[in-house]
């Protein structure tokens, strides 16, 4: 009778078996967890870098919309302030010239102003009022040239120091402030 096995080994074997697979399917499921895991926190990563470059690459756009309305303005206002202060007239392709860059400025701003942080959208009242002021006062024949120039240099700086924060804001190189303030304040240029 040596041949045959206790009742108790076929029961220890199988608990065994049975541990070794429940073992198995814990260990594998708490794998497949932290792979998951690991996984969602990648996809969310990803997810945040794309939305970070979509935001990037809004404000750039946003910015410079800005920036070209607001350099095509100047030329126009540039122009006119010239004529008037020379005591000429503006003419008619001037004057639409004048309403229309300010029109386009004034449009331009709105997707700077959803995509901008506060410290931008702060500054570009600063760089737009003096040119809306200046517009006026180009546009309107009875005004004297003499504030103009003031609102000239006081939209210059706005601009420059927008313009610095804007690139600041992209991560590019930017015009150092100190410069801007010094250069306005010795002599600006005409």
């Amino acid at each position: 009778m040596s041949s045959q096995v206790p009742i108790w080994v076929p029961i220890v074997v199988a608990l065994l078996g049975f541990a070794g697979v429940i073992l198995t399917q814990m260990l594998n499921a708490r794998r497949e967890n932290r792979r998951w895991q690991l996984e969602a926190e990648r996809e969310e990563l990803r997810w945040s870098r794309e939305q970070s470059s979509r935001s990037r690459e809004a404000r750039a756009a946003a910015y410079a919309e800005v920036m070209g309305a607001i350099e095509a303005l100047d030329i126009v206002l540039y122009e006119g302030r010239r004529a008037r202060e020379d005591g000429k007239s503006l003419g008619e392709l001037v004057t639409s010239d004048i309403r229309e860059a300010t029109g386009n400025t004034r449009r331009a701003l709105g997707p700077a102003n959803v995509h901008a942080p506060e410290a931008i959208r702060d500054l570009m009242p600063k760089a737009m009022m003096p040119r809306i002021r200046l517009s006026r006062l180009v546009l309107d024949p009875a005004s004297e040239p003499t504030g103009m120039r003031s609102e000239w240099d006081a939209g210059q700086v706005g601009y420059r120091v927008l313009r610095a924060e804007m690139r600041r804001d992209l991560g590019l190189d930017a015009e150092d402030l100190e410069v801007v303030h010094a250069q306005y304040r010795e002599k600006p240029a005409r």
